[in-house]
């Protein structure tokens, strides 16, 4: 991945429609908030409630997915060697 890429973001028009139970809030998104998520109330800024406006911002998460993919080759390895397969694609279960 380049540089570019991991600061890149998309942001997200959204509206609170509605605070169900004080722990779920109903947001719609998109410019013509026609699509809604449901979230908890706690990933909410301190304050927020219905009617308000919200910029959400989605950021790819490089580090994370390299931490992730390390983790599967490290248990794709130990299987391998559990196997008997090592060096082999196809694993035998």
């Amino acid at each position: 991945m380049t540089n570019d890429r991991k600061k890149e973001s998309a942001a997200i028009h959204a509206v609170i429609d509605r605070i169900e139970d004080n722990d779920r809030a109903v947001i719609l998104i998109g410019d013509d908030e026609q699509e809604r998520i449901d979230l908890p109330t706690a990933f909410l800024p301190p304050g927020a409630s219905d009617g308000d406006h919200l910029r959400i911002s989605i950021t790819l998460d490089e580090e994370s997915r390299a931490a992730a993919e390390d983790e599967i080759r490290k248990l794709q390895d130990e299987l391998a060697n559990r196997s008997g397969t090592k060096g082999q694609k196809n694993f035998k279960l």
